[in-house]
């Protein structure tokens, strides 16, 4: 009887072992799982986002390439790739704002600077729009 009950799972399970790369395909239904719960389920969604940009904004501080790194981190939660871009142009406005609230009161001295002004507004803004490209290779 645990034979005729094992053997639906046993039918499919041959045909499947018999592929190289099945023994594996646990970790990745695993994997894609978690995935699926933290872009689909409000509170897993929320504290991927937050702990993404904090680490991001944290990453932009020590180096420019943190940028890119901000955009791929705030995209990967995103349930599709265009909210992943949103997330990221969010990111790179969430930095943008840390850097300037890191200048002080050299703010306002800092923005008639404008040659400057408009290569940081743009790399705050296009690297991690150009990071969120890890939200379209993940799928």
């Amino acid at each position: 009887m645990s034979d005729a009950s094992e053997s639906p799972g046993n039918s499919e399970s041959p045909g499947n072992s018999e592929s190289p790369g099945n023994s594996e395909s646990n970790v990745p239904s695993e994997s894609t799982a978690l995935r699926d719960r933290v872009r689909t389920e409000p509170g897993p969604h929320a504290v991927a986002v937050v702990a993404a940009l904090a680490a991001g904004v944290g990453l932009a501080s020590v180096h420019w390439l943190g940028l890119i790194a901000a955009g791929a981190l705030a995209s990967l939660p995103a349930p599709t790739a265009r909210r992943g871009a949103g997330y990221a142009f969010g990111a790179g406005v969430a930095c943008l704002a840390a850097f300037a609230l890191s200048l002080g009161p050299a703010a306002g001295a800092a923005s008639d600077m404008f040659p400057v002004v408009y290569v940081t507004v743009g790399a705050g803004l296009g690297l991690p729009l150009f990071g969120s490209l890890a939200r379209a290779a993940v799928a």
